[in-house]
């Protein structure tokens, strides 16, 4: 068996769907089954199984390149539907009708969707996403960089308002005096927020624009922060996130659907919804007490309990296998 793991054709090596492509590939690796990572384009090698990351932007664009559909897997990653078919759902639905193989990663998901088209019960399938635990870990920190930290990490685009993290970090500062800094991890992939948080750094020197950094590279940078935020709008489930909790970092993320599946306010990692919520939870993280403490360690553990690359690839083999049984001529 042959499966293509195919991704967005502007996705960058960092980017969520390369990241998460990427660690399946791994883990179905060990699983004995050979894989693709390929982007997007439209003379695609014949694969078994055609896996597509982002259910809009690949899986409708399969479809009308007129990939069998039975040979088909779709993950829905995030923007495709708590910003694609949140908006309009019926072109994508009437799209991705002849697909029996989709996959969110949270219950939310899946019952988001069905409330929409509840005909496609037996269809929808969760998987929850993985994190390589044995990459992503505690180490001492190793990043020479002036503290307080403040970590975001991800491409800088609208949905992550990326611009709304620096006045955020702005008024904790002028709230409590601290010198807070703040590093943004992440490539440039909206020019018109990029702008916005270039020239907002340009006249504050606590901002620091890192740009893309390697996946090897991240994990002192999670390790080294005093807390990591996310301050999405919308959110499948960070792959970020899941990096920065397994390494047991202090995260501070926005107060939306994918966010709280990871986090539990007060027990593995802190929430807000409002700039005056986000300012008292940065202030209390940045005591660094006992408590804060326990919140790092149960990080760490419920990454461990819940996200395991072994049970997703797993999981991902077991949808593979019943595609091939039903569409003719696939190897298995």
């Amino acid at each position: 068996m042959q499966v293509g793991l195919i991704i967005p054709a502007d996705t960058p090596p960092t980017g969520g769907n390369s990241i998460s492509a990427r660690r399946l590939q791994t883990g179905l690796q060990n699983e004995g089954i050979a894989s693709v990572v390929e982007l997007y384009h439209e003379h695609l090698a014949s694969f078994d199984v055609y896996h597509g990351w982002n259910a809009n932007r690949v899986g409708v664009a399969l479809v009308k390149a007129g990939v069998d559909p039975r040979r088909m897997v779709l993950t829905w990653t995030g923007t495709d539907l708590w910003q694609d078919w949140v908006q309009d759902y019926r072109p994508i639905a009437q799209a991705l009708e002849p697909v029996a193989a989709q996959v969110v990663f949270t219950e939310d998901a899946r019952d988001r969707i069905l409330q929409d088209m509840p005909s496609w019960a037996d269809r929808i399938h969760v998987v929850p996403p993985s994190v390589d635990e044995d990459v992503f870990r505690p180490e001492p920190v190793s990043k020479e960089f002036p503290h307080p930290l403040v970590l975001l990490a991800g491409g800088v685009r609208p949905v992550k308002r990326s611009a709304w993290a620096v006045e955020l970090v702005e008024a904790t500062r002028n709230a409590t005096g601290a010198d807070i800094h703040l590093a943004v991890a992440g490539p440039a992939r909206h020019i018109g927020e990029w702008e916005l948080v270039r020239e907002r750094a340009k006249t504050r020197a606590w901002v620091h624009l890192l740009g893309e950094v390697p996946k090897e590279d991240m994990v002192a940078w999670y390790n080294s922060a005093d807390v990591t935020l996310n301050t999405s709008a919308v959110e499948g489930v960070s792959n970020a996130l899941m990096e920065a909790l397994s390494c047991g970092s202090l995260v501070l993320c926005s107060n939306i659907a994918g966010n709280r599946y990871l986090v539990q306010d007060g027990v593995n990692g802190l929430l807000f919804e409002t700039p005056d919520e986000f300012v008292s939870q940065l202030s209390r993280a940045l005591e660094s007490d006992k408590t804060m403490r326990a919140i790092r360690t149960t990080a760490r553990n419920c990454i461990l309990a819940r996200h395991s690359l072994t049970r997703e690839a797993q999981d991902y083999d077991e949808l593979y296998q019943q595609l091939l049984a039903m569409a003719p001529g696939c190897r298995r």
